[in-house]
């Protein structure tokens, strides 16, 4: 008996791990001995687009044509947004997020970051933030601006890739694990991936002389080996972050609400400032920073507005 069309594609289909995306599908690092180029069938209307760090399973390229994308694996984990009122997945399979930021040149909101935070919650990943840049502060000025994270129980790092400052202290954050540096354009991610990864020579940017704000300089997440073991993956710079999430799941992923919450007078209390609740208790209390507690406040705000950009008009001070 003639076997089929799907007995046959199964048995020549690979499994492989998505580097980055392109124009017209993705590169795959597999056995064979060179990266995969990739298309997926109906642009991801199927079974969705594969995202960098995602495990495929796929149909091997030929001299003359490109290999055919046939199945998502099960995801551990996965980072994404919204964007326009579209869900926009950014990778998958990241054990961690190193979040870069910096209180100056340029500016990173704490709302941002906050979101980011959430973000990563949502998504089953572990958040760690650096603070890039650092030989252009004082260790005060770079405190004050961590400090609700670092109260909230975040691990928070001071690092200067220009300088070197606390490089190894991100290495060894980064060895043996999959991870992505995220954070907003002219943090310095292409900077700090020059420095941990020799010969990567990725492209590097000033700030805009007319905004104040980063340039683009990566424009696909990609995903590279990292020296010490693991895998880094860099990815292009936000502007603004809108985690998918629902309303009433919003509190459970500020991570220092969670001490607290079980002891609110009322169910599904949304911590206001109702009495019996005793997330606002701590707040009054200083036990939750109120920055941190203020920022809940204004995403839960605009995810009531619904999505029309990013998830909605955010309500952004």
């Amino acid at each position: 008996m003639g076997k089929n069309k799907h007995q046959k594609q199964a048995e020549i289909s690979a499994t492989g791990i998505v580097l980055t995306r392109t124009r017209n599908g993705v590169i795959v690092k597999w056995d064979g001995d060179e990266p995969a180029d990739c298309r997926v069938p109906g642009k991801g209307k199927s079974f969705g687009m594969p995202v960098p760090g995602d495990h495929i399973r796929f149909t091997p390229p030929t001299k003359t044509k490109d290999g055919w994308v046939q199945e998502i694996l099960p995801r551990s984990s996965l980072l994404n947004r919204y964007v326009y009122g579209r869900i926009k997945e950014i990778a998958a399979n990241m054990e961690q997020v190193l979040i870069l930021a910096t209180p100056d040149e340029p500016v990173v909101s704490p709302r941002l970051v906050d979101r980011m935070l959430v973000g990563c919650s949502v998504g089953n990943m572990d958040a760690t933030i650096l603070l890039n840049k650092a030989d252009l502060f004082t260790d005060d000025q770079l405190d004050a601006y961590s400090e609700p994270w670092r109260q909230a129980g975040y691990k928070v790092i001071k690092v200067s890739a220009k300088t070197g400052t606390n490089i190894d202290l991100v290495e060894a954050q980064l060895t043996g694990r999959i991870s992505l540096l995220s954070g907003p354009s002219g943090v310095g991610k292409s900077t700090l991936m020059n420095r941990l990864i020799a010969d990567l020579d990725l492209d590097t940017s000033a700030l805009s002389t007319n905004t104040g704000r980063g340039v683009h300089t990566t424009t696909y997440t990609r995903l590279f080996p990292f020296p010490s073991g693991g895998t880094v993956a860099d990815s292009p710079g936000i502007r603004e972050f809108h985690p998918v999430v629902e309303t009433d799941e919003l509190a459970q992923h500020f991570v220092e609400f969670r001490k607290f919450s079980p002891d609110c007078e009322f169910r599904n209390c949304l911590h206001f400032d109702d009495e019996g609740c005793a997330v606002n208790r701590a707040v009054e209390a200083g036990l939750i920073h109120p920055d941190r507690y203020e920022s809940y406040r204004i995403l839960h705000a605009s995810l009531l507005e619904g999505p029309r950009r990013g998830r909605q008009n955010l309500v952004t001070p």
